[in-house]
């Protein structure tokens, strides 16, 4: 009985992190573009305890996008910087993690360079051409394949590579 009540939970717990997530990801892609959805998904994460990492970097992320909604200039550092000390922990605490280079990459080449935040660019981009392909989830690799394949910071060559992520 015991075994049963810990795999209930052991489940449960897996698809509300998978919920958690798939919904993430698909508020993460509106967010440059609408204020009042960046503002209740930053506060709605802001209240979510959790030691997942995936979770924590989109929790930066989100942070570091309230930079382009708020008005005052120390506003937007504090938002910024808070989002990019998070994503930065979840990354050095997982470095193989797709979807966290991803998240640094989308933070990063969204990032006005007077702030000095595309450092790792290059390494990024070559990282997620690299291994979004294996990636499970295929939602998450189209989503990759059409981001990477807008980008500016990629060449027209590595613009198909990308449209090849399956």
């Amino acid at each position: 009985m015991k075994k049963n009540i810990l795999y209930f939970f052991l489940l449960l717990s897996f698809y509300g992190r998978a919920q958690t997530l798939e919904s993430l990801r698909k508020e993460y892609y509106k967010l440059d573009t609408d204020s009042a959805a960046c503002a209740k998904l930053n506060a709605k994460l802001s209240k979510l305890i959790t030691s997942d990492n995936t979770i924590i970097g989109y929790k930066g992320a989100v942070s570091a996008c309230m930079a382009n909604h708020v008005k005052t200039r120390q506003q937007k550092i504090m938002f910024f910087n808070k989002g990019k000390e998070m994503l930065e922990q979840a990354i050095s605490t997982d470095t193989a993690n797709t979807e966290l280079r991803f998240l640094r990459f989308t933070i990063q080449t969204g990032a006005p360079k007077a702030l000095g935040y595309n450092r790792q660019i290059s390494n990024d981009k070559s990282f997620i051409l690299k291994n979004a392909g294996t990636m499970k989830d295929a939602g998450l690799k189209r989503s990759i394949a059409e981001f990477m394949a807008q980008s500016s910071y990629l060449t027209d060559g590595e613009k198909a590579k990308a449209k090849q992520i399956k």
